[in-house]
């Protein structure tokens, strides 16, 4: 599973979940509702309803991301046995242009959802790097250097054409299974 800002999660079957970008959607409420508590005096009963009504909102959009979350990570865990997903460094890229949609998504709520009830379904959830997973052909190998602006993955070795989340996935998927065998193999 490789996760994004555009939509949500992509699988490697090229199921791609929808990113509802809930704290987005809900800006223009934010903004307004956040006016309405400047414009008041500090200390007013009329500021309290304001910032009272401001909380609402934000609680709103807590729950709508945490409910979706759950569904989610449950439809993962009733799907599949192995959910193979990359580790990310989520403080690292806060720092970044992306931080507001990147903190909208929820990456670090869903996957530690995910691994909750993952392990109480007694699934397997496989954390790889995430390094070269959207560059690396998923059929071949071969690394095609691409930027974030450039959806599309297309080899100039094997000549596979197919989206960049899409081949980003199955190289997770592939990093997983391997990763699942030589774990195996320690065991035995």
């Amino acid at each position: 599973m490789d996760v994004g800002i555009n939509s949500f999660a992509t699988l490697s079957d090229g199921t791609k979940i929808a990113n509802f970008k809930f704290y987005e959607s809900t800006l223009k409420k934010l903004r307004v509702a956040q006016r309405r508590v400047s414009r008041r005096k500090k200390g007013s009963s009329g500021r309290r309803k304001a910032v009272f009504e401001l909380c609402k909102i934000h609680q709103k959009i807590k729950n709508q991301r945490n409910d979706f979350h759950n569904k989610v990570s449950a439809y993962l865990v009733k799907t599949y046995d192995v959910i193979c997903i990359e580790k990310i460094n989520i403080e690292g890229l806060l720092k970044g242009f992306l931080n507001k949609q990147i903190l909208d998504a929820g990456w670090s709520s869903f996957f530690s959802k995910l691994k909750s009830k993952a392990e109480c379904a007694a699934k397997t959830v496989i954390e790889v790097s995430s390094a070269f997973t959207s560059q690396d052909c998923s059929s071949c190998g071969f690394r095609v250097k691409k930027d974030l602006s450039e959806r599309t993955h297309h080899c100039s070795e094997c000549g596979l054409k197919l989206d960049r989340d899409v081949n980003a996935a199955r190289n997770i998927l592939a990093l997983g299974r391997s990763a699942k065998d030589l774990t195996r193999a320690d065991r035995l």
